[in-house]
């Protein structure tokens, strides 16, 4: 159930939104008078693929997961979004108006929206928001190419270690399989290399 956006989540929205590009109350006014609230539980859908979504999410706590369903109906992540922080721009993530992407909180999670065809109005008339607009979507293409690249090119290992490094509490966080689905790998292989990890930076034993 949305609800109307707090003091405090107007001031988390701003920080979250200067991350990108400084905005101030003033850039952002518009905006934040539109904001509505949602939380969700663990295991809630924030978004289904297949249906409309006119919305822009900012993620003021918690932890979700971005999914698509592959020709055998099997899952894939995509994305982690956490709190602090932003799901992918709409256009991203849209297709004739409906959503391409399933998304699920893993964790209690709040989320604030405002519609996406505001924002679209606000950049054609503000200097400011336009270039925001443009900072978010640049920071997206680049997330993008960055994991695309990574399956590519680079092995299972070096993955995960680069994944710790960026989110170092994702895997206490999100259930193994998911991480493995976002590491391009079986949840086996996830073990094993987890395992491999341990083995390696472990102590040695005294004699």
């Amino acid at each position: 159930m949305l609800s109307n956006a707090t003091d405090h989540d107007h001031a988390s929205v701003l920080r979250t939104a200067s991350r990108f590009r400084p905005v101030d109350t003033a850039d952002f006014a518009p905006i934040l008078q539109t904001l509505q609230c949602r939380d969700l539980a663990p295991g809630e859908s924030l978004l289904h693929a297949g249906q409309p979504e006119p919305g822009e999410y900012f993620v003021l706590h918690g932890l979700l997961r971005i999914s698509v369903a592959d020709e055998h109906g099997r899952e894939v992540t995509l994305d982690f979004p956490q709190g602090p922080g932003i799901l992918p721009p709409a256009m991203t993530r849209m297709a004739g108006g409906c959503s391409r992407v399933d998304c699920q909180a893993l964790e209690p999670t709040r989320v604030a929206r405002f519609g996406r065809e505001l924002l679209v109005t606000l950049m054609l008339r503000s200097p400011v928001l336009q270039q925001w607009g443009e900072a978010v979507m640049h920071a997206e293409l680049l997330r993008r190419a960055d994991r695309e690249w990574r399956l590519a090119a680079l092995p299972a290992l070096e993955r995960l270690q680069l994944l710790r490094r960026e989110h170092p509490t994702l895997e206490q966080r999100a259930p193994h399989r998911l991480v493995a689905s976002y590491l391009g790998i079986t949840p086996v292989s996830l073990s094993r290399l987890r395992a491999q990890l341990l083995r390696e930076n472990r102590p040695p034993q005294p004699c």
